[in-house]
């Protein structure tokens, strides 16, 4: 069900727009994260996400258990903050972590339902 892309160090189990919307739409049981900054993630954001920017990320899920299943996204393709909140939480030892790559931008471009005023510039170019 998910794609995997192998990066310089780790191999990245990514999951695409459709397949997070339809997790999202199930109701399943997973975590979604965006890694921006705060007044990006009032923004604009994935209903159902929490904001835990990737500076503070270690510190918020150092007690949660490592095989919960965590969704991490954050701009889009060009961004790399999700990839650096991937490659922490494997480090970690998560076991169950996916990386949406197309982040923010995708998901307003394929109109998927979205959270706040979704105004910042980078979502329409």
């Amino acid at each position: 069900m998910f794609h995997q892309k192998t990066s310089k160090l780790f191999d990245v189990d990514t999951i695409t727009a459709q397949q997070l919307k339809e997790k999202l739409d199930q109701n399943h049981d997973l975590t979604l994260i965006n890694v921006l900054n705060e007044e990006t993630y009032i923004d604009c954001h994935i209903p159902g996400s929490i904001n835990i920017p990737c500076d503070r990320l270690v510190e918020s899920v150092s007690s949660w258990e490592k095989d919960k299943e965590i969704v991490l996204y954050c701009a889009q393709n060009s961004c790399p903050k999700s990839h650096q909140a991937y490659e922490l939480l494997i480090d970690m030892g998560f076991t169950h972590v996916y990386e949406y790559q197309g982040g923010m931008r995708e998901w307003i471009h394929k109109k998927f339902d979205s959270s706040g005023t979704c105004t910042m510039r980078y979502l329409h170019e």
